[in-house]
């Protein structure tokens, strides 16, 4: 597939391509809001291999001193919370995608693929950013947050981008999507290197990888969170203006 041009993939000056992202939009968005158990829309090669290679090659191993663990009966072995230090050390083609995240031609995309107009992106990576999940490591189903309580935002979307080379499906770590009574599992995909997932958020739309991971010693589940917004219309919305002119 591949939506990035730009100049050689190991760098950090790639960028999406507006057209391609918004041709493969259209071609999707059907799919994306009929997806059960809820909308959402897996897109593999998004990046095409030689910067998906990059960007995994690039990735902070567990050794970086910035990661937090999570020990907790709902998650474990997982690492996380870069974004709290301004993602420092991270390298500069990570970085970069994630700043593309947050740019114009994929908020475009967003738009056209979920039919979700305004959305607003969130450059601090609030609970989101980079993650990675040791092996033993696991995370519970559950229903995500649902406000920028900082920016008093609601969260719509959900996009998820997997980095796991050469992954082994016997090793588990599975994004499985469960049915809002949480009786059936109705979608699973694996962490596969260059897979972009894009999903709606919901209080009903459960999610997560809740069975250990069992990948070799060494290796690890790698991926990207990103959320999307809108502002909620305050009470007054009647009386919002242009600007006032002074005479």
């Amino acid at each position: 597939m591949g939506v990035a041009a730009g100049t050689e993939a190991t760098g950090p000056g790639f960028f999406l391509d507006r057209k391609e992202l918004r041709a493969l939009a259209l071609a999707t968005r059907d799919g994306y809001r009929n997806a059960r158990p809820y909308p959402h829309a897996v897109l593999d090669g998004f990046l095409g291999d030689s910067l998906a290679g990059a960007l995994a090659d690039a990735f902070p191993r567990p050794d970086h001193p910035g990661w937090m663990r999570r020990d907790y009966r709902e998650q474990s072995a997982r690492l996380g919370q870069l974004q709290r230090s301004g993602f420092e050390g991270v390298a500069p083609t990570v970085r970069h995608l994630l700043a593309e995240l947050s740019g114009m031609a994929f908020l475009d995309f967003l738009t056209t693929l979920t039919g979700i107009e305004g959305l607003i992106a969130d450059p601090h990576y609030r609970g989101a950013g980079l993650s990675l999940t040791l092996r033993g490591g696991h995370l519970e189903l559950h229903a995500d947050f649902n406000r920028d309580r900082t920016r008093h935002l609601e969260r719509k979307v959900t996009v998820l981008y997997y980095l796991g080379r050469d992954w082994d499906p016997a090793w588990g770590g599975a994004l499985e999507l469960w049915n809002e009574t949480r009786t059936a599992c109705e979608a699973s995909y694996l962490p596969v290197l260059d897979r972009l997932l894009v999903m709606a958020h919901g209080d009903t739309y459960w999610h997560g990888h809740p069975s250990p991971l069992a990948c070799p010693e060494g290796r690890f589940r790698a991926s990207i969170a990103a959320y999307y917004y809108v502002a909620a219309p305050p009470p007054d919305e009647d009386a919002a203006h242009g600007a006032i002119w002074a005479k």
